[in-house]
């Protein structure tokens, strides 16, 4: 009797468990359909304030508006303007040149063949000193007519001389003499016209066919192209020999278009060597081209060198005079967003209103930009996040 008791009781025990699942899916429904009661039967009022809550920044043309609470105001910074002291210019790179206006180039006058050359790069010559010879053909010719004409006008001086003593014994028409007369002056003025053209050449005559070409001007031969037994001629694109006057060279410096803005002719600037010779310069011309593969605008100066340490074709730096008395807005560099054609900064119109404004920027120093235009002391600006709110206006577009 006690045996179908005690097995009795296990199967009595286990029957509960086995129905529990069941109980509780129906409970777990029952709690899924009264939060979809729940959810249906809320007011509207507080969904609306729900989706409000998390809505996100609006863009119109120009303008961001950002609500109270968006997640956006975690990276976005607002500052307000000021002004301070123009940035200082920093040092530039550049090149000495010789000055075009002191300088002379020399070429062959005459076509030939160069017999000997007495200069080399770097000789400094006087005025008349002789640079090379030539033997010329040519040359000879022109002594040649020259001679003629001399001849000629000897022989019409002593025609026109014994016709005026035959006029005078009336030995001889008057119109003769006359005609004697004319034809002189016409020898004259033929010779003159042959001088003329040989003293053009600039030449020192030292045979028939053979001269040599003498400096225009004192100087330092800054360029030579020219080798004994070279075939030369009057026509040739570059010059045999450059001279010039290096007590005055020409500093050709490459300058960021930021710091070129301030730069001006006759504006002082600093032109210091590699060696450390520090040299005052007065700017010359400002190129009003910018180079399109290096964007620097090239700017001329010209500088004393008497001592002659400035030589042409060193490199050297010039440092623009710093602006005096000069106020410009200075705002952090993540405040200014450049696409390559224009900067703008987005400034706060109201507490929720942010205006992309264009600026024109100047010098960059040390993570910080100089406006020259755009944006006015007092202004309040973004000072980080800039980025952000113009990819929400480039996306809005």
């Amino acid at each position: 009797m006690n045996t179908p008791d005690t097995a009795a009781a296990p199967t009595s025990s286990t029957t509960p468990s086995r129905r529990a699942p069941v109980w509780m899916a129906f409970a777990g429904a029952g709690l899924l359909g009264t939060g979809v009661l729940l959810y249906v039967l809320a007011p509207t009022d507080s969904i609306a304030e729900s989706e409000t809550a998390v809505s996100g920044p609006t863009v119109k043309g120009e303008t961001v508006h950002l609500p109270d609470g968006a997640p956006q105001w975690h990276y976005v910074q607002l500052a307000v303007a000021t002004e301070g002291s123009a940035l200082t210019p920093l040092p530039s790179p550049a090149r000495v040149q010789f000055d075009e206006a002191r300088t002379a180039s020399v070429g062959a006058p005459l076509s030939g063949r160069v017999e000997e050359v007495r200069v080399r790069p770097g000789d400094r010559v006087k005025q008349g000193d002789d640079l090379f010879s030539v033997r010329s053909g040519a040359f000879a010719e022109l002594l040649r007519e020259q001679r003629g004409a001399e001849a000629e006008l000897a022989e019409k001086r002593r025609n026109a001389e014994r016709l005026k003593e035959l006029v005078a014994l009336s030995a001889a028409p008057e119109k003769e003499l006359l005609a004697a007369q004319t034809e002189l002056r016409q020898a004259e003025l033929s010779l003159e016209a042959a001088k003329a053209k040989q003293g053009s050449l600039r030449v020192s005559s030292r045979g028939e066919n053979l001269f040599w070409v003498t400096a225009p001007r004192s100087g330092t031969v800054v360029d030579l192209d020219l080798v004994a037994s070279q075939e030369v001629t009057p026509d040739r694109d570059r010059p045999l020999i450059r001279l010039s006057d290096l007590d005055q060279v020409m500093v050709v410096a490459d300058l960021q278009e930021a710091d070129a803005l301030d730069m001006s002719p006759g504006q002082d600037v600093t032109v210091t060597t590699r060696d450390g010779i520090t040299r005052a310069g007065k700017v010359d011309r400002v190129s009003e081209v910018v180079d399109p593969l290096r964007r620097t605008v090239e700017v001329r100066v010209r500088v004393p060198n008497n001592d002659r340490r400035f030589r042409p074709n060193a490199f050297v730096e010039v440092t623009p005079t710093p602006p005096e008395g000069i106020k410009r807005v200075r705002v952090p560099d993540s405040a200014v967003v450049t696409d390559g054609a224009r900067s703008v900064v987005f400034v706060a119109r109201d507490s929720n209103r942010l205006e992309r404004v264009a600026v024109t920027p100047g010098r960059r120093r040390d993570g910080e930009v100089e406006l020259r235009g755009g944006l006015a002391s007092g202004d309040r600006f973004v000072a980080r996040g800039a980025l952000l709110l113009e990819n929400q206006i480039e996306l809005a577009d």
